[in-house]
């Protein structure tokens, strides 16, 4: 509802904005034998514009107001002093320039607020959904709910429960080389490898979470020495495979994997997975 609000505003702002210009255009049209003062104006206008939209409301306030005090200053000089007549031309210049800034200011403002409201509505809707578009696996919202399950069943039939944590050895320095499509190829090739490697019912969950670094989760029924043998298998199918691949064969492409085993000393989900992130420390 909110967002809808933005957008109306900011359309009724647009429209002003239009009808500002279409009154500057109408009035030097109009006004054709001083078209040399009315492109100097038109000039001061846009430079105060573009201080409003750049650094701020108040900056682009202060511009006009120093304009409009010098632009009075001036008509008070040829009015009083010189006993000149004030032309409404003068009298245009002196407050169309605030007008079209508090037009322009209000349309991208609120044209801020929708786009900002658009990308936490995105972001909600990634920590929401249960399955990545990019490899469509189960992401870390899923992980988190499978886990609470998993740990229950742990507690009341006493089965052997392990979680795994796997990323890239040297991820930053590997991803800063590679092209952005590179850095896509090899998501999706590992996340396939990664698939590949494990039983059927093992379950493999993209936990990098939005714009992060790629990592991976396993979450299985078994004891720590199972997941490693699952984890020993990846790495080998994952030096295997990527020979295929030429572009992403030519980067030193490690995994490093970090296996915890849940037990009483573990209070949560988060804990879980913690303490399999700390064990990647140990994998050298």
């Amino acid at each position: 509802m909110k967002n809808n609000n933005n957008t109306l505003i900011s359309d009724v702002y647009f429209l002003l904005t239009l009808m500002a210009f279409s009154i500057v255009a109408v009035y030097m049209g109009i006004s054709h034998n001083f078209l040399m003062i009315n492109i100097f104006y038109l000039g001061i206008s846009l430079l105060l514009l573009v201080i409003s939209y750049f650094v701020g409301l108040l900056p682009g306030l202060l511009g006009n107001l120093i304009f409009i005090f010098i632009q009075g200053s001036y008509m008070l000089y040829e009015n009083l002093l010189q006993g000149e007549y004030v032309s409404f031309l003068m009298m245009f210049w002196l407050v169309m320039p605030l007008i079209l800034s508090l037009v322009i200011y209000g349309m991208t403002d609120h044209q801020r607020k929708v786009q900002m409201e658009n990308q936490q509505m995105k972001l909600r809707l990634s920590e929401d959904t249960v399955f990545d578009d990019l490899t469509n696996l189960r992401t870390m919202n899923a992980y988190q709910q499978d886990a609470e399950i998993f740990i229950g069943t742990h507690k009341r039939f006493s089965i052997p429960l392990s979680t795994g944590v796997i990323t890239f050895r040297y991820d930053d320095q590997l991803l800063n080389m590679m092209s952005p499509e590179n850095r896509i190829k090899l998501i999706k090739e590992i996340s396939k490898i990664i698939v590949s490697s494990l039983r059927e019912n093992d379950i493999i969950y993209n936990i990098s979470g939005q714009g992060g670094k790629p990592r991976w989760a396993i979450l299985l029924f078994s004891k720590k020495d199972g997941i490693n043998i699952a984890v020993a298998r990846i790495k080998k199918n994952v030096e295997e495979q990527l020979v295929k691949y030429p572009e992403l064969n030519k980067y030193d492409i490690q995994l490093r994997v970090g296996v915890a085993e849940y037990d009483d000393s573990i209070t949560s989900v988060k804990g879980f997975i913690a303490t399999a992130v700390q064990e990647q420390e140990y994998d050298v």
